[in-house]
């Protein structure tokens, strides 16, 4: 794990070169820029008609069902006439499915009625035709009503009613409320709803066909973003005269290319150690196989530069603290299996693959934890075979489970303050966490003890205390007040024992959240062996349901569970003891990639 070395790179050349040099330096793609101006609004903008149009164009025809082969080359290609045949397909698409709905549930409403069409008014004396559905014995009030009532159909307890009347009859003089059913008769429906659909279908085969540009439209997209972005680089360097000169930071291992690079362009490189007012951007590198850990750090902040990179201790901790909470074998090895069948959808790209072997770690600690606690879909192994002799852990032991999650808490904020104390640089920097390591440990002898060693536990806590008071103040003493400043700001440090006491009790979370879980399960299974017994025959069918859909529904909470307070431990307790000060990501001037 390792924050990578950075240094600053300055290039200076003529203004003739500046337009070659941006691009050859965005080409590079290993600098992130620094700005040394302000960059003008109006000139950021993408260029016209490749912006946000062009992308929901791109995302339209890519996410097509079934494409055409690409056109790789066409020298004729008109981006913006593909743009705007893609989003005006997508608009009417879009309309006509809305059409089509719509007609489906007028015809719905207007088959129960027949086929039928109203006359002129003229021919019936201006009378109109009001339809109602009313209930099986509330015929009379409508009848009552002294107009004119024809029944046409009855179905399923509802008489299809017509009242021949000039004018509406009184709500309050009819049972139910009319029905609305247009003036298009059935068959101008069914006509209708056939020429909406043969349209959908040419719509349909209009998309299919525009996809064969996604390829040329990605490219120029991508294109246009990178002259867009050389633009806005372009505005933020400084110029005098027939000098430009821009700034970056650059890998230290590869500056020696930077070197080069400058060499090839015949323009002027500094490369410089960070100096102490500098503000580095924080690039971090792992090893393929905690690389995921960068992915969930960023998700809530980024470490500053001087600061440790907590990639590999969040990943291994959130694994942990996931399968915790899930805690049934039966559910990991599903999840296990759901993520191996869709592997295909997430290996296109680096951060994919990093979510699927975050993945399948998820799904192995899970079935784990599941094995440990003896939790199979709910259901609990008995006797003395194997299966039933590997769990060891028993949820419904509450006092072993408190001491448990509290124990895996004071690991967690003890391995968040050693690594602060390791990374410190200054004799305070590294006794303070390392008296709020005493504090926690000592805490933790006491409580684990049961008093027997609270002597030891209490003393540990007291040094601990006591060095956090003694090295907490920021202040160099050099006079009484200076002193008594510096005592104050020890006591307030020392007063986040309050703070390390809240924290700790914070991780009692995984055991509630594990023991709701597994809970909840078995309540499944005995709902369904229940409904199984009551119901004799289709009972088993139902017991089925209940079994598919409650676990289905235990497990999405168990995921969401896992993954919102699996992180929030990471990224406030242990944050909060760990990391200082907060940094922002390397992003680095390049090109970009097209992908489908």
């Amino acid at each position: 794990m390792t924050i990578v070395a950075l240094n600053k790179v300055s290039l200076i050349g003529v203004m003739e070169d500046k337009a070659a040099v941006l691009e050859a330096v965005q080409a590079f793609g290993g600098l992130h820029l620094v700005p040394l101006r302000a960059a003008q609004k109006e000139l950021e903008a993408v260029p016209s008609g490749t912006g946000r149009e062009a992308t929901e164009a791109l995302r339209w025809l890519v996410d097509c069902p079934s494409p055409r082969r690409v056109v790789t080359s066409d020298p004729a290609f008109d981006l913006a006439g593909i743009v705007e045949a893609a989003n005006r397909n997508r608009r009417e698409l879009r309309e006509t499915e809305d059409r089509k709905a719509a007609l489906e549930n007028r015809i719905r409403d207007v088959a129960r009625w027949g086929e039928f069409s109203f006359p002129d008014l003229s021919r019936i004396g201006g009378y109109r035709f009001w339809f109602y559905e009313v209930p099986a014995g509330r015929e009379k009030a409508v009848a009552g009503s002294g107009a004119i009532v024809e029944t046409v159909h009855r179905e399923r307890g509802i008489a299809y009613m017509v009242v021949l009347s000039p004018e509406e009859p009184p709500v309050d003089s009819m049972p139910v409320p009319r029905v609305h059913i247009g003036a298009h008769a059935l068959s101008t429906l069914q006509a209708q709803l056939e020429a909406v659909e043969i349209r959908l279908d040419d719509l349909w085969l209009e998309r299919r066909d525009l996809t064969k540009w996604r390829l040329l439209l990605a490219e120029n997209l991508a294109r246009a973003r990178d002259q867009a972005a050389r633009n806005r680089a372009a505005l933020e360097t400084i110029d005098a005269e027939r000098v430009f000169v821009m700034r970056g930071w650059a890998r230290a291992d590869r500056v020696a290319q930077v070197a080069q690079l400058a060499d090839r362009l015949g323009i002027a490189a500094l490369v410089e150690e960070p100096a102490p007012e500098d503000e580095p951007p924080t690039l971090l590198e792992n090893a393929p196989g905690l690389a995921a850990g960068e992915d969930l750090v960023q998700f809530y902040q980024t470490p500053g530069y001087r600061g440790w990179d907590p990639s590999p201790v969040v990943y291994v901790s959130f694994i942990v603290f996931f399968g915790m909470i899930m805690t049934d074998a039966g559910y990991g090895l599903l999840l296990m299996g759901v993520l191996f069948l869709m592997r295909g959808r997430f290996q296109v790209s680096a951060l994919g693959r990093r979510m699927v072997r975050l993945g399948y770690w998820l799904a192995v600690s899970t079935m784990a934890f599941g094995v440990a606690t003896g939790s199979y879909f709910g259901w609990q192994p008995q006797g003395g075979g194997v299966v039933a002799r590997a769990a060891f852990i028993d949820l419904s032991d509450i006092d072993a489970m408190m001491r448990l999650t509290v124990t895996i808490g004071v690991a967690h904020v003890v391995a968040a303050n050693v690594l602060n104390a390791w990374n410190a640089e200054s004799r305070a920097g590294r006794l303070v966490p390392v008296g709020w390591c005493c504090a926690a440990l000592g805490g933790l002898v006491v409580y684990l003890t049961d008093g027997a060693q609270a002597g030891a536990g209490i003393a540990l806590a007291g040094v601990g205390v006591a060095l956090v008071v003694a090295f907490g103040g920021e202040v160099r003493v050099t006079s009484l007040s200076t002193f008594a400043r510096r005592l104050g700001g020890g006591l307030l440090s020392g007063a986040r024992v309050v703070n390390l006491f809240s924290d700790v009790l914070s991780y009692m979370r995984l055991f509630a959240l594990g023991l709701a879980a597994a809970s909840l399960a078995g309540t499944i299974n005995m709902l369904a062996e229940q409904v199984r017994h009551a119901v004799p025959g289709v009972g088993v069918l139902v017991a089925i349901a209940v079994l598919l859909i409650g676990h289905a529904v235990n497990m999405g909470l168990g995921i969401v569970a896992g993954t919102v307070h699996g992180l929030r431990l990471n990224v406030i307790e242990f944050f909060n003891w760990g990391l200082k000060g907060e940094g922002r990501p390397f992003r680095p001037f390049r090109k970009e990639e097209t992908r489908l």
